[in-house]
């Protein structure tokens, strides 16, 4: 296909999207949500929970959705093109949030935004660390590109520059080619650093190395973490010059800060003081995420103030300890394994659901449904989405209705 037929299928997307955004469905989603909200990651379901009192609709608000490599997979796109291809990350960003919107039927709404999302890899590169693309996978880092063997590598590191580090220059085209494009009244998104210190420590340093050096070498560990918290900060200013916006919305992806990758004590010493101190940067962390385990460390996580929410996971959180833990104090999103997605049997998926909501009681919080990330994703997998999530809007409308009757 020659590029004009490919902008003008992209217009077309465009216009198909202003449709679905001014529809009435659309509009419905957007009101189970905090008025002005902007879900500008790079998953339009991280939406920070709302309560229930200050809401038309009382039921438990849900979101669902898929990493882009199950995406490339069930509309045939090739990952590694979408992520160095401004044009094809443009076309096929509209044609997943058009899908999304049409075929899973749970509150994430459609906004006027296009925000640009580089992969996990894009913060370790910003230090050198090399990016691998394929069609079989997102972009990755491995252990063998780590860029700190010995405590003299670390004073061979420089700060990031925001124009010529690691995937800085993409970042930049990417912004450049897709704004320019972009109807006016769209958002396009610079990308920004979301991943927590210690993650990056672990991919400048490889995972191994960097726990043998929480043992042996504290004090140089501390020293990464001071580097990696500065660079993060500078990076930020400049993103804020550049854009010429005083943004002050933030994440903490944070997968490797979990239980037992590390102690509680090993986060309460490496990961704490420094998440505490970008909290304080940016004036409070919009949500704190880990797939891994939090529940013993949520004590520690509440002495960081102002965060809007965190994620409780179903196949590694202890889901009673951790509301207990959390007291109303921090609202939460809870994710359902893939296990329970996919049950065959729909009576044991609507108890299991009921067993999470007695659990969850009264608190804010709403259910995103992406734990189900099928290796090869087919319209059969859709439908297991679909199912799952009509269970699920069911058993919470009936409870809705029975607390409020």
């Amino acid at each position: 296909m020659n590029k004009s037929k490919i902008i003008d299928g992209i217009k077309e997307l465009f216009e198909l999207k202003r449709s679905l955004y001014e529809s009435r469905e659309n509009k419905r989603r957007i009101e189970m949500w905090k008025p002005g909200f902007v879900p500008d990651e790079y998953s339009p379901g991280e939406i920070a929970p709302y309560q229930a009192s200050k809401r038309k609709e009382k039921r438990i608000p849900i979101t669902a959705d898929w990493d882009r490599m199950q995406w490339s997979k069930l509309l045939g796109f090739d990952i590694s093109e979408f992520y160095r291809n401004p044009t094809e990350y443009m076309k096929w960003t509209l044609e997943i949030d058009i899908y999304r919107f049409n075929n899973f039927d749970d509150d994430t709404p459609l906004l006027k935004t296009i925000p640009i999302y580089l992969g996990t890899a894009y913060e370790p590169s910003l230090f050198g660390v090399p990016v691998n693309y394929s069609p079989l996978y997102e972009p990755l880092f491995t252990s063998g590109g780590a860029v700190i063997k010995t405590e003299s590598d670390l004073s061979k590191l420089e700060m990031p520059n925001f124009k010529s580090s690691g995937l800085m220059p993409l970042a930049h085209k990417f912004y450049e080619d897709i704004s320019r494009f972009a109807p006016n009244d769209y958002n396009v998104i610079f990308p920004k650093w979301g991943r927590g210190p210690f993650g990056v420590a672990a991919a400048i340093v490889g995972m191994e190395d960097l726990l043998v050096l929480l043992i042996k070498n504290p004090k140089f560990v501390h020293k990464i973490m001071r580097m990696i918290t500065d660079a993060r900060m500078e990076y930020t200013k400049n993103r804020r010059n550049f854009l010429k916006i005083n943004e002050v919305d933030n994440t903490l992806w944070n997968d490797e800060a979990s239980i037992p990758i590390i102690s509680k004590n090993m986060y309460e010493e490496f990961c704490f003081p420094y998440e505490k101190e970008i909290s304080n940067f940016y004036g409070g962390i919009r949500w704190w995420h880990s797939c891994g385990s939090k529940t013993p460390i949520i004590p520690i996580i509440k002495k960081i103030k102002n965060i809007g929410y965190i994620d409780l996971n179903w196949w590694t959180d202890d889901l009673m300890k951790s509301v207990k833990e959390l007291n109303g104090e921090i609202p939460f999103d809870f994710r359902p394994s893939a296990r329970d997605i996919t049950e065959r049997i729909e009576i044991a998926i609507t108890n299991y659901l009921n067993g999470v909501f007695n659990i969850c009681g009264n608190a804010n919080f709403s259910i995103r449904v992406d734990g189900f990330q099928p290796a090869n994703a087919t319209i059969d997998d859709v439908n297991k989405m679909k199912r799952f999530l009509s269970i699920c809007k069911e058993v919470s409308e009936k409870r809705a209705n029975k607390e409020g009757g």
